[in-house]
């Protein structure tokens, strides 16, 4: 590195720092994933099932008539 100089004529330049990021991902579209192969009626009842496990037990329909 060189000392400061006042009497300098032309500026320094910034030496850029890259290091590289930790950050791992996959963009959408570049993978095929299990999803894709799916058809949409498949998709549909997947989605109805998890939805249906993520209600609270008193939102169930009861089709017991009394």
């Amino acid at each position: 590195m060189s000392e400061y100089s006042p009497t300098r004529r032309t500026p320094r330049k910034h030496k850029r720092v890259v290091r590289e990021g930790t950050e791992r991902f996959d963009a959408d579209g570049v993978k095929l994933e299990p999803a894709d192969m799916m058809t949409e009626r498949q998709r549909e009842a997947d989605d109805d099932k998890r939805i249906l496990g993520e209600l609270p037990p008193h939102w169930a329909v009861f089709n017991d008539k009394r």
